[in-house]
């Protein structure tokens, strides 16, 4: 159906001159801005709006956009939708109504809303030092610019006027119709209108301290939760640590036989490039004593191992420890020649999690939080974050991700109307007819 009245009206997008269209009309007589309106004014609509969006952009400071919240984002819901109702009942038979529930108004409005989704990922979002031109448009924070605004509200309305219009007659074909679009509408709408709503703020918890109930965000204001946290234990499991040989002149590991790196488990004599390389002792943490390296439980031990290397040219034999060090605890290498440099990276963390008490003003609830294993309570969502990076898995540092998004479940409403919608159109296309006698 799309993809028909596409090419129905594709000579009128591009100007290309026809003897007739479809209605048997010569369409070279036929001027911009005269009814029915087709893909040219539909996307001269969106170039007036996005032209629109950088006006006030650059009017509104830089500031963008900064979202509407509880209960001023309901109240712009209700009445977007009366609005569209409305003007659905009383003016559908405008020439501007029916070119708003039309294909070419449809398609100008998805393509323009997915123009600044790709700019939303082709340009670096939330970068303060941004190009100053990027900067006033508001393509830096494309999500909460007037553009983005326009753009939604546009599609919104063609999505809620082509709904509409499918609604009489009812049938069972217009069911998936309607699935599909009126699900797509209140994804949209609740990402959007709930965007003011949406809090995302960080809490750094530490071993040492008791419960907070501070949080901030990405402006390093600070927010105060409806409870607190405090953290008993951080733990980290870490991968076996992995050795490679850099270039010194490029400061890039090299490759040999597709691999830049391999574990200190791997069993030897192995052929790296020009080497031979053989791992004769693995300490998983250990501490620097006079030149050797020990086992150790001290904080700040590190991975270390004795290596032999041999080149095979040459058949000269190097020996000598590698160590990824720490926080405390320099690194150690083996300088081969003198191009190459032999190092152990630093191990790559498998599983972090924090042990911590919630106490959310009722009772206190001892949890393990995990990445991708969240725990809600009191409208929040807590996520495990990160920690101190610099001291690895020595680290008594938690960083706790605290998000509030009360819009959410209507967004997955949404989705679950637009895929039942697909589902339903999958059905009945695939429905056998029954024979007519």
């Amino acid at each position: 159906m799309i993809f028909s009245e596409l090419f129905i009206y594709l000579p009128d997008l591009l100007n290309i001159p026809i003897s007739k269209t479809r209605n048997g009309m010569d369409d070279n007589r036929r001027k911009t801005w005269k009814y029915p309106w087709g893909f040219r004014e539909s996307f001269l609509i969106v170039l007036e709006l996005l032209l629109l969006g950088f006006i006030a952009e650059v009017l509104s400071g830089k500031g963008g956009f900064t979202g509407i919240s509880w209960p001023f984002n309901l109240i712009t819901g209700i009445f977007l939708i009366i609005f569209i109702v409305i003007i659905h009942l009383i003016f559908r038979k405008h020439p501007v109504v029916k070119w708003l529930s039309s294909v070419p108004a449809a398609i100008s409005a998805i393509t323009f809303f997915t123009f600044l989704v790709l700019l939303m990922g082709f340009i670096p979002q939330g970068d303060p030092y941004a190009h100053p031109v990027i900067r006033s448009l508001g393509l830096n924070h494309v999500k909460n610019s007037w553009v983005f605004v326009f753009s939604a509200v546009y599609l919104l309305t063609c999505l809620g006027l082509v709904a509409l219009r499918r609604v009489r007659p009812w049938n069972r074909k217009n069911i998936g119709f309607l699935l599909n679009h009126t699900g797509l509408w209140i994804a949209l709408a609740a990402g959007g209108l709930g965007a003011g709503d949406l809090r995302t703020l960080a809490v750094e918890l530490h071993e040492e301290s008791g419960y907070t109930n501070q949080a901030s965000d990405q402006y390093m204001v600070i927010h105060k939760l409806p409870f607190s946290i405090k953290l008993i234990d951080f733990r980290i499991d870490e991968y076996l640590p992995k050795i490679g040989v850099f270039s010194i002149t490029s400061g890039e590991l090299i490759s040999s036989d597709g691999s830049t790196v391999f574990t200190v488990d791997r069993e030897g004599p192995i052929e790296f490039g020009n080497w031979t390389i053989n791992i004769n002792k693995y300490i998983p943490d250990a501490i620097s004593d006079s030149g050797n390296y020990i086992p150790s439980d001290m904080e700040g031990a590190a991975p270390a191992a004795f290596i032999e290397v041999k080149h095979v040219l040459s058949d000269t034999l190097l020996q000598g420890w590698l160590s990824s060090g720490s926080y405390i605890m320099p690194a150690k290498y083996i300088i081969l020649d003198n191009e190459h440099v032999m190092v152990m990276l630093k191990p790559e963390a498998e599983r972090f999690c924090s042990e911590i008490v919630v106490d959310n003003g009722v009772r206190h609830d001892t949890i393990l939080l995990e990445v991708n294993r969240p725990y809600k309570v009191r409208g929040y969502n807590l996520y495990q974050l990160s920690y101190n990076e610099k001291m690895g898995k020595w680290s008594k540092t938690s960083v706790i991700e605290a998000v509030k998004d009360p819009w959410l479940p209507y967004v997955y409403i949404g989705i679950f109307m637009l895929l039942t919608g697909a589902a339903y159109i999958f059905w009945v296309g695939n429905e056998p007819k029954k024979n007519v006698r």
